[in-house]
């Protein structure tokens, strides 16, 4: 599952949501959809500015499952594939 990784990059940082807005010059409406992984579309412009107020890449926006390691959420897929096979 994906999800965005928007609240976790942004308190590295030391931003809150008000502070991450303004950098972002995103509404907070907006910004607070994006914090809490709230959004029924994503438009290409939000995720650049989103991207460029926390100095990283549209793709290092999102993550795997929520608190879950993306080699552990792999390693899971792939067990579960060995054992359906014994």
């Amino acid at each position: 599952m994906t999800y965005l990784r928007i609240k976790e990059l942004a308190e590295e940082q030391g931003l809150n949501i008000t502070t991450f807005a303004r950098k972002a010059e995103l509404s907070y409406t907006t910004a607070h959809n994006l914090w809490h992984d709230r959004t029924d579309q994503l438009n290409r412009r939000t995720l650049d500015r989103a991207a460029t107020a926390l100095g990283v890449t549209v793709s290092d926006l999102f993550g795997g499952k929520p608190g879950v390691p993306q080699e552990a959420d792999q390693g899971a897929d792939e067990g579960d594939t060995k054992r359906s096979g014994v």
